[in-house]
Order: C-alpha cells, then structure tokens, then sequence
C-alpha cells in the first residue's frame, strides 16, 4: 500500500465520530426548567395542609388579624381546645361576633398556621 487507504480510512472516521456525537446529543435528556426543579424538590410536607376547623367565635382580634376560636378536634392536626388562630385576610373578621357558630381551613405550612374561608353557620343573637 501506497497510503491511499490511510487517506480514505481518515474521513470516515471523521464521518463516525460525527455520527456519534450527533447520536448522543439528540439523545440526551432536556435539563428541568428552574420551576420544575422546584416542583420536583417539593415533598408532600412542605406543601400547606388544610383541615376543617368547627367552632364558635370567643373573641375577634380585628388589629392584630385574629380569632379566637373555642373548637372541636381538628381531625388529623390537633384535639378540641380554644386558641387564636391569625387570620391573612382581615376582611373575614369584618362581620364575625364572639358566639357565631363557624366553620372555617386550617392551613399549615413551613411552620405557620392560619384560618382562610370562614363562613358562619349559627350568628350569635344580637344583643338587646
């Protein structure tokens, strides 16, 4: 041999290393967006449970954004007791009265609790 075939032999190579570049990086995996990472890290303790609260209204904190709730056990999440629980939005506690019968979600997450939809089941009677 002359050293044609060297020659000839050195594109194909070439040609093969290409191909299976090109093979590998059509399949390789798309890297997650950041917000899928974030999904994905999420366990299921990290996200904000809810329970159903059943109670009646002790006392409404309007400045501090709390109700005081005398309730019955919190299935899942604690017994029957009377405590305070903040409220996000004070616009429920507009129309709340110490003796309303409420039902309301607790939500608890990354350490907090709060109530969300409260929704009055019994008024307490206007006094006279």
């Amino acid at each position: 041999m002359n050293g044609t075939g060297t020659r000839s032999a050195l594109p194909l190579s070439l040609t093969m290393t290409a191909l299976c570049l090109g093979l590998v990086a059509c399949s390789s995996q798309p890297k997650p967006t950041e917000a899928q990472t974030q999904t994905q890290t999420q366990s299921p303790q990290t996200q904000p449970q809810r329970y159903d609260l059943r109670g009646k209204v002790v006392s409404v904190d309007k400045s501090g954004k709390k109700l005081t709730v005398d309730h019955e056990a919190i299935t899942g999440f604690m017994g029957a007791m009377t405590m305070p629980y903040p409220v996000k939005d004070e616009h429920l506690l507009d129309h709340l009265s110490p003796g309303d019968q409420v039902t309301a979600k607790v939500v608890s997450g990354g350490g907090q609790f709060w109530l969300e939809n409260i929704e009055t089941t019994n008024a307490a009677p206007s006094p006279k």
